[in-house]
């Protein structure tokens, strides 16, 4: 065998057995990413929980929403109190998913349906992009949501 056919076999053979478990890998993250979508919104409106939500954020997270830019704490100020009696449910339409290394984002159509005592039951839908850094070991912590509420939901 000469040296070329040696090495293009070689390259061929450790790329074959290095290739499942990197796509094994990314698809992996590619599901943890999309249930942290989902763990975000139900800890935030359905758990009301502000420790496990501020587990999922980086220290710097911003949420970008109608024009405004809102850090952590006013995030959270705008949770949902019980006197609210605040009721939702979810669908998330995953339309596109990137990793590159520690950092990923995922662009999303999230619909809901949403009752609360003050105004009744109502659908709405909005287009979000939310990006993840992976903190010094294996954890994603979400950086950054955009929010644009669509007209129709």
């Amino acid at each position: 065998m000469k040296r070329r056919e040696f090495i293009k076999a070689t390259a061929m053979v450790i790329g074959a057995a290095a290739t499942p478990g990197t796509l094994r890998a990314v698809g992996d993250d590619a599901a943890v990413l999309r249930q942290m979508v989902a763990d975000y919104y139900r800890i935030y409106f359905i758990d009301v929980d502000q420790s496990k939500y501020r587990a999922l954020l980086t220290d710097d997270y911003l949420l970008l929403e109608e024009g405004d830019i809102q850090d952590v704490e006013k995030d959270i100020s705008f949770m949902p109190k019980p006197a609210d009696e605040y009721w939702r449910a979810d669908t998330f339409d995953f339309r596109s998913l990137k990793i590159h290394g520690d950092i990923a984002y995922t662009i999303y159509i999230l619909k809901s349906d949403i009752r609360t005592k003050k105004d009744g039951a109502t659908k709405l839908a909005w287009l979000e992009s939310m990006i993840f850094r992976r903190d010094g070991g294996d954890r994603w912590r979400i950086a950054l949501l955009h929010s644009t509420k669509m007209e129709k939901a």
